[in-house]
């Protein structure tokens, strides 16, 4: 009884060396993808060396068939059904066979090969295994980690982004959300948002409020001043420029302010135009409170017909406001003698 014990902890690490090459096959997919060939020591019990593996720990042998040159594993696992099935040469030093797995997900093969190559320590070689997937696993681990922390500041980035668009009035900085705000329904549109909420949540979420407070704020004076009245900003807003200057050019009149009476209002504009951008005192004032109003006003073509439809901004020019103003008074005199009669 005494040597039993001994005996029987021989045989439990006692193993055998193979040398096995796998491979996989899934159907739509290339064949042999996956080859690789590794060492795996093997004890006695083939129910134990089929859930040797940390992959297949969770799966529960339910048949076992054994014979001379061929052995058969059945085992059901949380994700399917999975077989074994080996064919040895007679000396037993060989195999062919292939592990065959059916589930929710499809069916694969794997096909496999092996020559034994001597013996084995059984406890050494778990321990080495079990050291093996903990290194594997801390990598992965590691490689999460690095790729959350990229994620979280890509994510940072682009909510900055988006902050920064209604900052500075740029709607081009809003990305797909500015050009999907109005267009969810959209097809493209809404594969593309949802690949990205599932990348980052939080970036949808910030970004979508973003664009709703640029467009609030692309309805006021300031805003559409600042975005030039973009016909295109006002269409992925769900707007547009002619009911923004509808509603904001009389308060723009009301309060007085030049800059966009200037670019966007004809009607509003022409009594200002008629007392401070035309003869002596416009010539005089160079430079004045109205000086960037008058250019504006001359520089819009739209404002020489009556009632005018969609006035555009007139485009920067270099130099001061005084050389600026300059520069148009010739033309700018010619048009108001013949908008004015004066």
């Amino acid at each position: 009884m005494l040597l039993a014990l001994p005996l029987a902890a021989a045989a439990q690490t006692n193993g055998e060396l193979w040398e096995i090459t796998s491979q996989m096959n899934i159907p739509g997919m290339p064949a042999g993808m996956g080859a690789q060939t590794q060492r795996v020591c093997q004890g006695a019990d083939p129910a134990q060396n089929a859930t040797r593996d940390k992959e297949r720990q969770d799966c529960k042998v339910t048949d076992v068939k054994q014979t001379a040159t061929r052995t058969t594993v059945t085992m059901t696992c949380p994700q399917g059904r999975a077989v074994i099935d080996q064919t040895y040469n007679a000396a037993r030093t060989e195999f062919k066979g292939a592990m065959r797995f059916s589930g929710k997900d499809g069916e694969m093969t794997m096909n496999m090969s092996g020559r034994k190559l001597g013996a084995c320590n059984l406890q050494e070689a778990s321990r080495e295994r079990e050291e093996k997937m903990a290194a594997m696993k801390k990598q992965i681990d590691a490689r999460m980690a690095a790729g959350a922390a990229a994620q979280k500041r890509e994510a940072d980035r682009q909510i900055k982004e988006c902050a920064a668009a209604v900052e500075r009035m740029e709607f081009s900085r809003l990305g797909v959300y500015g050009e999907c705000y109005k267009k969810k329904s959209d097809a493209q549109c809404k594969s593309t948002l949802d690949v990205m909420h599932r990348m980052s949540p939080a970036i949808g979420k910030a970004c979508n409020a973003r664009v709703a407070e640029f467009c609030k704020r692309y309805q006021t004076q300031e805003g559409f001043l600042k975005t030039k009245g973009d016909e295109t900003v006002a269409q992925s807003c769900g707007v547009s420029t002619a009911s923004i200057k509808a509603a904001q050019c009389p308060r723009a009149a009301q309060s007085g302010s030049l800059a966009f009476l200037g670019a966007f209002c004809p009607e509003e504009s022409k009594p200002i135009a008629q007392e401070h951008c035309a003869g002596r005192d416009y010539t005089s004032k160079l430079g004045g409170k109205y000086a960037q109003f008058c250019q504006s006003y001359l520089a819009n073509a739209d404002f020489e017909r009556a009632g005018g439809s969609q006035p555009q901004a007139a485009p920067a020019r270099q130099g001061s406001a005084a050389d600026q103003v300059k520069q148009g008074i010739g033309q700018g005199l010619n048009k108001l003698k013949g908008l004015f009669g004066r």
